[in-house]
């Protein structure tokens, strides 16, 4: 299939599957059903139309706003079709192998609105991670057989424990919904890449405190020590630019060796 058709269907699929993402966000934490009531306004309830349930071009065409309430459509629902409309065109032009492609889709697809929720609520709820770590030994298992199933398997037990104990430790500086949420990104990425997570985790972490600080600086009730900041975002970011940039991770841990005595 030429490119011209396929890349608007690849958009098209992206979008439709970010909008259930989207919902998931929105929804899980009030703890309300994802298939029931159907598609409605998150404020005034108005069961929403067909063509308000076109990714993008029905946000475009409401401006943003519901038809009924005029109240804000809720930032997750727009921000997931498209960054996932993004994510499965990156996809389609990066991804080795259509089980590469599994892989990743599986991993965004918890990654996003955990993403959204940690952002909005400060917590990785394990109604999202527990599902995310079974997919994740499960593909491993069903792509390469007892190898990968164990490969998975110590990925997980490796992203879990560490945060885990730090979390006991130090119960204000992280959860133990990072524990979960890392296990389950070792659970598809294999324990060899986690290092790498970490570092672009706490790279980019401490970048966007520094700057989040640096934006409020002026207001009195902001210090740069008590700042809370979610890492559940970052340990996304990590996971998914470990596998969407393949060999970064051998490269890394080639080079750490050759450092480490």
């Amino acid at each position: 299939m030429s490119d011209i058709l396929t890349i608007p269907l690849v958009i098209l699929g992206g979008g439709i599957w970010g909008s259930f993402l989207g919902v998931l966000a929105v929804r899980l934490p009030k703890r309300t059903s994802i298939a029931f009531p159907g598609s409605r306004c998150d404020h005034c309830g108005t069961p929403l139309t067909l063509p308000e349930l076109l990714p993008f071009l029905s946000w475009i065409w409401l401006k943003g706003r519901c038809r009924t309430c005029h109240q804000r459509i809720l930032p997750e629902l727009p921000l997931s079709e498209a960054l996932t409309a993004l994510f499965f065109l990156l996809l389609f032009w990066l991804a080795p192998s259509p089980l590469s492609g599994i892989r990743d889709i599986l991993l965004f697809t918890f990654a996003l609105p955990l993403t959204l929720i940690d952002i909005r609520y400060k917590r990785l709820p394990h109604s999202l991670t527990m599902p995310c770590i079974a997919g994740g030994i499960l593909l491993g298992g069903l792509s390469r057989g007892s190898h990968g199933l164990m490969e998975a398997m110590i990925g997980a037990l490796t992203g879990f424990l560490p945060i885990a104990l730090l979390a006991r430790l130090y119960p204000g500086g992280i959860g133990m919904g990072d524990a979960f949420w890392l296990s389950a990104i070792g659970s598809i990425t294999g324990a060899g890449a986690l290092s790498l997570v970490l570092l672009i985790a706490s790279s980019t972490g401490i970048v966007a405190t520094f700057l989040v600080y640096w934006i409020r600086r002026h207001q009195s009730d902001v210090s740069l020590f008590r700042l809370v900041m979610p890492f559940g975002p970052f340990l996304s970011l990590g996971a998914l630019v470990t596998l969407l940039v393949p060999g970064l991770s051998h490269l890394f841990n080639t080079t750490l060796k050759e450092i480490l005595p």
